[in-house]
């Protein structure tokens, strides 16, 4: 076996025993706000093998993500969580995520290497889904409860600004060079959600429903994606990438 071998297997071991570790232990990779609504961390983990290894080892963890939700959803937290006992639900969503998000970070760095202004392109990528997320977002939580845009839209407003600020400060104090990192982190995370209410919404469509009546799937989906969907995009982000390029040095010196 290569040494380039051993060193990805290695990762991809040390990845899948955090996964599982982070399932395991309560409120860690998954923080559960209320019976409906948790905060997912565990694609984390999975996202920084996905850009640290070759397409077929964050494969794998996107699988061991997968199966680490199947299994935990028999220990149930909340009502939902009985529609991740379907394996399209549960594992099927992660493999994909994994392999979408391999892709969004390879279309990054391509453009963050287009010239001086790869930078930009990057940001104004990230900026284009945050405004259409929360936009649609803050318009689907009014089609569901009746609540006025009035005051809903300045909200998404406001959120959408801090964000993008925080974002535009943490990108321009790093090495422009790894512009992309946080970028793939947010973008690959919005995919994430978007996947995984998609498929519960298609193979889990009565449990959705007898939670959200007469209500527009796609509304629920942007709704949920422009809510928690954010928080994670933002947790990966600030978590991954630092990991991500300590990682990434060391790579570069063992490999």
């Amino acid at each position: 076996m290569k040494k380039n071998d051993v060193f990805y297997v290695s990762l991809t071991g040390i990845f899948s025993a955090i996964i599982v570790l982070m399932t395991v232990v309560p409120q860690l990779g998954f923080i559960f706000l209320t019976p409906l609504v948790s905060i997912t961390l565990l694609h984390i983990p999975v996202l920084i093998g996905v850009f640290m290894m070759p397409k077929k080892y964050g494969l794998i963890l996107g699988l061991v993500f997968g199966m680490a939700s199947f299994i935990r959803s028999f220990t149930p937290s909340g009502p939902l969580d009985f529609a991740f006992q379907n394996p399209l639900v549960s594992v099927l969503p992660r493999v994909l995520f994994a392999f979408a998000a391999a892709y969004i970070f390879d279309f990054l760095k391509w453009v963050n290497g287009k010239g001086k202004h790869g930078d930009v392109i990057t940001f104004l990528i990230v900026t284009a889904v945050t405004i259409f997320g929360l936009y649609y977002g803050a318009n689907a939580i009014s089609l569901m409860t009746g609540w006025s845009m009035g005051w809903l839209a300045p909200v998404a407003l406001v959120l959408g600004v801090a964000f993008l600020s925080l974002y535009f400060a943490f990108i321009t104090s790093k090495d422009k060079t790894n512009v992309f990192l946080p970028s793939s982190l947010i973008l690959s995370t919005v995919v994430h959600t978007i996947l995984v209410l998609t498929a519960l919404s298609i193979f889990s469509t009565e449990l959705v429903d007898s939670f959200f009546p007469d209500r527009n799937v796609v509304a629920t989906i942007f709704t949920v994606a422009a809510t928690n969907g954010l928080a994670e995009a933002v947790a990966a982000a600030v978590i991954g990438t630092p990991i991500l390029i300590a990682l990434q040095n060391f790579k570069k010196q063992n490999v």
